[in-house]
């Protein structure tokens, strides 16, 4: 993993951040491969969208750990935000019946989580 400084028109600096996100109620919906799989391809497709570099990814049972460069334009709410929003939407739109039996009504993301620059 290379981390280079990233240079705007008025400023230089390194942008990274550590996010963790947890399932909704702390299921365990990562153990299915799928679920894991589709989660993880949303996730990079959305941030490739925004700007974001995807350094690595690692699941648990029922969260994600997510390290990040290129964030520049980016706080570390709005991220999140984006990144929770698109992937829980197009899960629950596209792909619910594979964690519905553990997830209910429109929550896929738990409300909190962890974030470090």
């Amino acid at each position: 993993m290379e981390f280079c400084l990233e240079k705007g028109s008025h400023s230089v600096g390194q942008h990274c951040f550590h996010l963790v996100m947890v399932a909704a109620y702390r299921r365990d919906i990562f153990r299915d491969e799928r679920v894991l799989r589709l989660t993880k391809a949303y996730l990079e497709s959305k941030a490739d969208q925004m700007g974001i570099r995807i350094e690595a990814i690692d699941f648990g049972p029922d969260h994600v750990h997510l390290f990040t460069s290129k964030c520049g334009r980016w706080s570390a709410f709005d991220l999140k935000q984006e990144l929770k929003g698109f992937s829980s939407y197009i899960m629950r739109k596209n792909h619910s019946k594979l964690f519905r039996h553990k997830l209910w009504g429109k929550k896929f993301w738990k409300r909190g989580d962890f974030c470090r620059s």
